[in-house]
């Protein structure tokens, strides 16, 4: 029988600022970048990079919404459950 795992990858992301021209005297130094959660159906492992599927389909097995996150931003990885795929 085969399983899929289903994971949680903590992560940080960019931030962008404003998107019109500044000075740079006027910046304030807030732009940080965003500590993400994300949670998906793991779908791939590369050297660089994992992805994850948000939405998962069993009949048959299908995937929808992936996102690829580089492995240099991920700060944590953890298998929350397992799939039974069914046979």
């Amino acid at each position: 029988m085969e399983t899929l795992e289903v994971l949680k990858i903590q992560w940080i992301d960019s931030c962008a600022s404003n998107m019109h021209w500044s000075l740079m005297e006027e910046f304030d130094g807030d732009i940080e970048p965003i500590k993400i959660t994300s949670y998906g159906v793991f779908v791939q492992e590369t050297d660089d990079c994992i992805t994850i599927a948000q939405n998962y389909g069993n009949n048959p097995c299908q995937y929808c919404s992936l996102m690829t996150i580089p492995k240099g931003c991920i700060k944590e990885k953890k298998v929350i459950d397992e799939l039974i795929i069914p046979q």
